[in-house]
Parts: C-alpha cells; sequence; structure tokens
C-alpha cells in the first residue's frame, strides 16, 4: 500500500525512496533507541546487509501503511500503521527516530498526530492500537499526549538483557481522537 504524504509544521511523512537508504545506514544503530524497540543491538554502523534488509521490511509490508519521517528533508524516522482491518476498522501504530539527534523535539508526538488524522479522517478507522515496553517512559507520555489510553499488560511479554518486561498495551477510539479534536475537547 502505497501511503498519502502527510505534512506538518516541522515533519513530512511519506513512503519509503529506494533513496532513503544510504541516510538511513549513516544514522547506523542507537543502543538505547534500538532497546525502546526491544533488540540488544548495540551503538555503531549499519552494514550494506543491514541497510538493504532494513528497506525491504519498508517498501514491502502488506497491510501496512509505512512512512518515513522527513525533518528538513532528511529521513529522521519512521511512523506505520500495521495490520490494517478494514472489516473491523482498526490498526496497531509505531513511530520511532533513528538518531539521538531527533529525540525529545516533539517530532514522534507530530508525527503520531499526523498518523492519526490520516487513521481516522481518512481511512475510518474505530480503533487505533499499539504496545510499548513498559520501561520507555518518554514513548508512554508522548502516547498519552496524543489521546491513547492504557488498556492493559502483557506481563513479561519481551526477553531483554537478561530480564522479562512487560508491553504496555494502549489504544485510540474514533470517539476519544474527535473529542480530543474539538476545540472543547
Amino acid at each position: 500500500m502505497e501511503p498519502p504524504v502527510l505534512v506538518g509544521a516541522r515533519v513530512r511523512l511519506r513512503g519509503v525512496l529506494p533513496s532513503d537508504v544510504r541516510p538511513r545506514q549513516r544514522l547506523g544503530w542507537h543502543r538505547e533507541i534500538e532497546r525502546g524497540y526491544g533488540s540488544e543491538r548495540g551503538t555503531g554502523p549499519m552494514t550494506d546487509a543491514e541497510a538493504a534488509k532494513w528497506f525491504e521490511l519498508m517498501a514491502t509490508q502488506d497491510r501496512f501503511l509505512q512512512w518515513v519521517v522527513e525533518v528538513e528533508g532528511e529521513p529522521a524516522g519512521m511512523a506505520s500503521l500495521r495490520l490494517l482491518n478494514p472489516v473491523d476498522r482498526k490498526a496497531l501504530f509505531a513511530v520511532g527516530m533513528h538518531a539521538p539527534r531527533f529525540i525529545g523535539r516533539g517530532l514522534g508526538a507530530e508525527s503520531t498526530r499526523l498518523v492519526l488524522g490520516h487513521a481516522f479522517d481518512d481511512l475510518g478507522l474505530h480503533r487505533v492500537g499499539l504496545r510499548v515496553l513498559a520501561f520507555n517512559a518518554p514513548a508512554i507520555a508522548c502516547y498519552r499526549r496524543c489521546g491513547f489510553v492504557e488498556e492493559g499488560r502483557e506481563r513479561e511479554d519481551c526477553w531483554l538483557e537478561g530480564r522479562w518486561h512487560d508491553d504496555v498495551m494502549m489504544s485510540l477510539l474514533d470517539h476519544e481522537y474527535r473529542r480530543q479534536a474539538t476545540p472543547s475537547g
């Protein structure tokens, strides 16, 4: 599925292009960012093979809308609506930045709001859910600011750094989104 271009004040979300491979590769891996995704990958360069695999995953997913988050013309992160289900009108959301310099600037929240607008206003979804590791307090705070509500936990769902971690399940429903989008909401 080809995602539409979504434009905010500081970010532009667009489909992935072959020309994104080298800029993504230059950003490399960052331990704390990867840890937030449940990976034990360390900090370091991204190999040619890893960059090619990244592009393949971004460009070939069925029932996914994948966006590159572009900041000042540079690919800075990704956002997605996965497992789009038109019958139940739901999807799973994910967002992430690729390098520390893009974190803590509100770019993830801006990207989240753009994708939610598309999900509810254009696609007519009823529910957008997500999962986030319980120790990722900055991400959870961002999702709450964007209207997501915690609905439960999957206990000990991720083995990371020699111990189990919980996943927090969150969602936003269309009527909640519309209520917060109104001037009095």
